[in-house]
């Protein structure tokens, strides 16, 4: 646990979709060096449902769209079906209005489009998983 203004903060459980395993490293290396984070990869949309329905329970599931096997739009749609109050982070190289607004609709809670600056990805990690982050 790391303590951050007089608060006790546990660490946080972290799950990335991310099919592009340089995307998902990168991910996993600015997560790591500003938050205190367990993370969990999945490299496509079955695999990141498999990890749901194994009862894992994440403080937030960063989704990237174009997925093989279910896209990451259908993910953030069947997980919104069980879990209704985690963030969830659409991530995407399509920069589309109609996939943005989609993806709010099916419950994203935040949209960003790739490229994105680290500093940025810090920063809405940071407002998502609430007031114990670094």
């Amino acid at each position: 646990m790391i303590y951050r203004s007089n608060k006790i903060c546990p660490r946080k459980r972290i799950l990335i979709v991310e099919d592009n395993r340089m995307h998902a490293e990168l991910l996993n290396i600015i997560i790591r060096s500003s938050f205190d984070a367990d993370i969990t990869v999945a490299e496509n949309g079955s695999d990141a449902l498999d990890k749901i329905t194994e009862g894992r329970i994440f403080d937030l599931i960063i989704i990237d769209i174009m997925l093989p096997k279910i896209n990451g739009l259908d993910v953030l749609k069947t997980i919104r079906k069980v879990y209704d109050r985690v963030p969830i982070l659409m991530l995407s190289a399509l920069n589309d209005k109609e996939i943005i607004a989609k993806s709010y609709a099916e419950g994203a809670t935040d949209y960003a489009a790739k490229p994105i600056r680290n500093e940025m990805l810090r920063d809405k990690i940071g407002v998502l998983l609430g007031s114990c982050d670094l």
